[in-house]
């Protein structure tokens, strides 16, 4: 093989290579083109399922000046704090809340965005979850939901396909549980 070939074989492998980063990045970049800007809004606007008044200014806690119960979550900053980290298209978010499953398993960036928001919003800590704030900002969890679904992906490694786990049994319990409750 002469020189000449050598170079142009160097050069055709290292732009495929800079093709290949590029994809990367494109693909980062364009991790779906709707993001989660209001979860609050949308929940209040579509379902009532979130009252007017539990809109606070800091990420988890409400405002103290307002007397509203600090264990209130402010969904709306929770969820752009964690979507500047972890960019989800809302419809992965509105999938999940309806189904339990995000749509793409395999990018586990979703899975971290879920872990974010539960950590966050102090849902769960150190894998514990917290009742308190579970039944105060998602649903009235009964029975042995939480010793459950805390327990969810207790040997997984991954600690986003675990803090999932836990999410996916904590929104199938709601999904099954809450419609069957009088308000």
């Amino acid at each position: 093989m002469t020189i000449e070939r050598k170079i142009l074989l160097v050069a055709l492998l290292f732009l495929i290579f800079l093709q290949k980063i590029w994809a990367i990045v494109e693909k980062a970049k364009n991790n779906g083109d709707i993001y989660i800007v209001s979860e609050e809004t949308f929940l209040r606007n579509h379902h009532g399922l979130i009252p007017k008044e539990s809109t606070t200014t800091e990420p988890t806690e409400s405002s103290t000046n307002r007397n509203v119960n600090p264990d209130l979550i402010d969904f709306n900053a929770v969820i752009s704090m964690c979507n500047s980290s972890f960019s989800i298209p809302m419809d992965y978010y509105i999938t999940f809340n309806t189904t339990a499953e995000l749509p793409n398993v395999e990018d586990k960036t979703g899975m971290c965005f879920i872990r974010c928001f539960y950590e966050k919003s102090r849902i769960l800590e150190n894998w514990q979850l917290n009742r308190t704030r579970i039944q105060m900002n998602i649903w009235p969890a009964t029975g042995d939901t939480i010793e459950v679904c805390q327990n969810e992906g207790a040997k997984e490694k991954n600690p986003c396909v675990r803090a999932y786990a836990i999410g996916k049994c904590l929104t199938i319990r709601a999904l099954v549980d809450a419609p069957s409750k009088p308000n």
